[in-house]
């Protein structure tokens, strides 16, 4: 009975430590020395700690609070390694975990060395043993981070995780507005109202003129115009070609627009 109690007691504190991490996302530390960690089971399988602002993503997946309890080891010589593929998609990006291709280098994965991502997780039965490490097939647009777990060494016996989060990269507008007053015009780049038009500015699509430019990250991403509101006495001598056209993830384009005194 005290047995009992005992590893009752645990059970508890490591879910009230858990709990209280999880608390504490919104203020939570940077990544690194310091950051609030979570101890989860995830996959039913393999226990895990991860940091607390990762958590919440994990809990969605399905993975629990606490450790394992009674998590089947590897077979007899083999080794275990799971690879979690995490998306984000904050700037317009619309790939899924499938359209990244995933490639366990160095050692035998049994079911095959390179397979489609999953947010769920893959894991993959190792036969063979020493250095390894995790790698993707570059999509544009996308920067790349991953945890220690996807490189190191294995042996036989062991669980790995390595988890690989791919964040699209936003692409940046620059408006540049040039103002020749050669008869006897008084108006300046900032009397000059311009808008983005088709994507999603950061920090709004409309705004002064700027003579050393204006640069916008988007949101969104895909066709695109720049235009400005009619000024008495003015024309619009020239649009550079980047002012019309289509932006895709990490791309950066200048427009500049040219106004002449009449």
């Amino acid at each position: 009975m005290k047995s009992h109690r005992t590893r009752l007691s645990v059970g508890v504190a490591v879910s009230a430590v858990a709990v209280l991490a999880l608390g504490g996302i919104a203020g939570a530390k940077p990544p690194g020395k310091g950051q609030e960690k979570v101890v989860l089971c995830h996959k039913g399988k393999v226990t895990i700690t991860v940091g607390a602002p990762a958590a919440k993503a994990h809990l969605k997946h399905g993975d629990r609070l606490g450790p394992c309890d009674g998590a089947p080891a590897p077979a007899p010589g083999t080794a275990r390694l799971t690879v979690v593929k995490q998306v984000v998609n904050n700037n317009g990006g619309t790939k899924t975990a499938a359209d990244f291709s995933i490639t366990i280098n160095g050692v035998t994965a049994v079911g095959g060395n390179t397979f489609a991502g999953s947010s769920a997780g893959v894991t993959r039965t190792i036969t063979s043993f020493g250095a390894y490490s995790v790698t993707e097939a570059s999509v544009p647009g996308y920067a790349l981070t991953s945890s220690s777990g996807c490189a190191g060494t294995i042996q036989a016996g062991q669980d790995k995780l390595c988890v690989i989060v791919n964040d699209d990269v936003p692409a940046a507008l620059t408006v540049v507005k040039q103002v020749v007053n050669n008869s006897g015009g008084t108006k300046t780049a900032a009397d000059f109202t311009i808008t983005i038009n088709g994507v999603t500015a950061v920090g709004g699509n409309t705004f002064a003129g700027s003579a050393t430019g204006v640069t916008r990250t988007l949101s969104t991403v895909g066709a695109y115009s720049v235009t400005e509101a009619a000024v008495v006495g003015y024309a619009l001598q020239s649009a550079s070609a980047d002012c019309t056209g289509t932006i895709a993830l990490g791309q950066s384009r200048t427009c500049v627009l040219t106004n002449n005194d009449q």
